[in-house]
């Protein structure tokens, strides 16, 4: 596996990771600010991507208009996350 791929793999893992254990449903803002070290734009590209494959749910529309992300069941479980929240 090239080193992108990898490099690719684990950001996925981090923002996966970030939002499935997250208390509260997470923006793509906070990604960029908490988690990677990339521009919104590629940010919001990854988030359509999880959305599309189903490990992310678009929660609601925050006030400015930014969608907030929550993990799926199928995102908890990849990491054995308990649904209790």
């Amino acid at each position: 596996m090239s080193s992108a791929a990898i490099s690719r793999f684990e950001l996925i893992k981090d923002i996966l990771i970030y939002i499935a254990v997250s208390d509260h449903a997470v923006t793509a803002l906070e990604l960029e600010e908490r988690v990677v070290d990339m521009a919104r734009g590629q940010v919001n590209y990854l988030l359509r991507g999880l959305l599309a494959d189903d490990y992310l749910a678009l929660s609601q529309k925050g006030r400015s208009g930014a969608g907030m992300y929550i993990a799926t069941l199928k995102t908890k479980q990849l990491f054995g996350i308990q649904n209790d929240k």
